[in-house]
Formats: C-alpha cells, sequence, structure tokens
C-alpha cells in the first residue's frame, strides 16, 4: 500500500514523526508537507505566485519533502509531480488542536483530506486535543487503530473522507464513536490589546460563547472523551433545498428548470418577453 502523509504544521512537530512511523505498518509512506505552520488556511491553493520544493528532517532525521504551499497544495504537488500512480490513502495530521464543528471549514488538515478526495483517493484527518501535543506515540498508535478498523470495514477501498478527533488521553483507550458534524456556531471574541506605538490589535478568541454540543456530534464526542470519526462528503450541494427549488420551478412557467450540472436549459430571468405597447 501506498501511503501519502502531509499536515499543516510543518515537518517540525513531534506529530508527523511519530505517525510516519506507524503508518509503516500499512505499506510506504511518502511525505509532502508544508514547510512552514499553515494552521486554519482552509482549503486555499497557491497560484498566483510559485510554490518551491525542499527537503527537511523529521524528528527522527527521516529526510521529507516540504512545498511552500498550504495543505491543499501538498496535496494536489504529490499527486501531480510525486507519484506516478495515485497512492492507496491519504492521511493528513496529526493537528494539535481538536477540528470539530465548524473548525471543518478552517481546517487545513481537513482540507488536505478533502483534497484527497476530490482526487478519488480514500483520506482521513486526524486531529488531537492539545494536551495530546506530548503524547505524540500515543496518538498516532489511536489514528493506526482507526485505520486498521476502517480499513477492516471496507471504508477505504473508495474516494471517501473521514474526519477523526482523537481525544485527551489518560491511558485508557478511548471509544469509538461515529459522528456527525455539530453546526453550532460559537459567535467567539476578538480580544484588544495595546501595542507598542499607540498601536491596538486583537487576537481571535474562538473558544469562547459556545453552547452544549449536538447529541451525536462530534465536538459532543470529543467532549466525552470519545474518539469521533465522522464521514464527510466533497459535494457541497444542498440535495434538500435543491430539490424544492425544482419542484417550485416546475408549477410556474417563469423559471426554468434544470436537469443537473452542466444544464444549460435556462435561467429564472427568462420570462416570456413584455407585449409591444
Amino acid at each position: 500500500m501506498k501511503v501519502l502523509l502531509t499536515n499543516d504544521d510543518g515537518p517540525f512537530t513531534p506529530g508527523i514523526c511519530s505517525l510516519r512511523k506507524a503508518l509503516t505498518e500499512f505499506g510506504q509512506v511518502t511525505v509532502v508537507c508544508p514547510a512552514q505552520e499553515c494552521s486554519a488556511v482552509g482549503h486555499a491553493i497557491t497560484y498566483i505566485v510559485p510554490v518551491r520544493t525542499g527537503t527537511a528532517r523529521l524528528a527522527d532525521g527521516t529526510p521529507v519533502q516540504t512545498l511552500t504551499g498550504t495543505p491543499a497544495d501538498c496535496v494536489k504537488f504529490a499527486l501531480l509531480e510525486v507519484y506516478d500512480s495515485p497512492p492507496d490513502l491519504l492521511v493528513s495530521g496529526p493537528n494539535v488542536g481538536i477540528n470539530a464543528g465548524i473548525d471543518l471549514f478552517y481546517s487545513g488538515t481537513v482540507a488536505a483530506a478533502l483534497e484527497g478526495g476530490f482526487n478519488g483517493v480514500p483520506s482521513v484527518a486526524f486531529s488531537t486535543a492539545r494536551r495530546n501535543a506530548d503524547r505524540a506515540d500515543a496518538v498516532a498508535q489511536q489514528a493506526v487503530r482507526v485505520l486498521r478498523m476502517l480499513l477492516g470495514e471496507g471504508e477505504l477501498s473508495g474516494p471517501h473522507v473521514f474526519n477523526v478527533n482523537i481525544p485527551h488521553l489518560t491511558g485508557e483507550e478511548p471509544p469509538i464513536r461515529f459522528t456527525g458534524q455539530d453546526l453550532s456556531f460559537p459567535p467567539g471574541r476578538y480580544v484588544r490589546a495595546e501595542a507598542p506605538l499607540d498601536r491596538v490589535h486583537y487576537w481571535l478568541d474562538s473558544t469562547t460563547g459556545a453552547g452544549p454540543p449536538e447529541p451525536g456530534s462530534d465536538v459532543a464526542a470529543a467532549e466525552a472523551g470519545s474518539i469521533s470519526i465522522t464521514p464527510l462528503r466533497c459535494d457541497l450541494t444542498d440535495e434538500g433545498r435543491l430539490d424544492h427549488l425544482r419542484k417550485a420551478a416546475s408549477s410556474g412557467p417563469a423559471v426554468a428548470r434544470s436537469s443537473g450540472p452542466g444544464d444549460t436549459g435556462g435561467s429564472a430571468s427568462e420570462a416570456a418577453p413584455a407585449a409591444e405597447a
């Protein structure tokens, strides 16, 4: 099995070193990761300026390829320039800090997995509680535990994408829950601070103001000390709303109906021409 490993924290974090070593259980591991930290860059890609490749060494001395781009860039570059044929599995992470709820939209770690899914590669994003920052080996073993289960269930035989959060590890093996994404939105706040030269700056604090998590969600699992596995989809279409719009359109002559992506059968603005005066 060919495994592509990336992250959004760069090559110098203990997590990627431990995870690379643990993933050798499954086959040949190739690392292509950002040359610098890229937290919260979402699914950004680089196209206005060029990207450059480089080499770095993980904590154990293993040489890996780096890219002056985002996590999504790293996946795209690896698939187009590093591999002759697609890898069998893409693993992103482990991110230090849980990526659950609305954080999935901001996470570079999750975006890398979605980029793999776009390209037909089974992909899993791993994140862990900040209190596990000094337990990289233990986090890697839990990641391997999850991958064994997904492989055993045949869930990694197609271009599926999963987001996995590993809670604070206390010595006991945490239970595994299959969860949905919590969409409750913590309003957060900006923290104002004085800077030299009579300047003011603001730090975003998104940890405040969150209410109780939705039952069965990734956030609820993290708070309960469980590993959460959330299947993700690359298609952002709101199928329910699309169906509603098509049904509404079918009852009115002024709204053209589209049978699917790429259909050019008209638009809602193409009403009958006005009568001549």
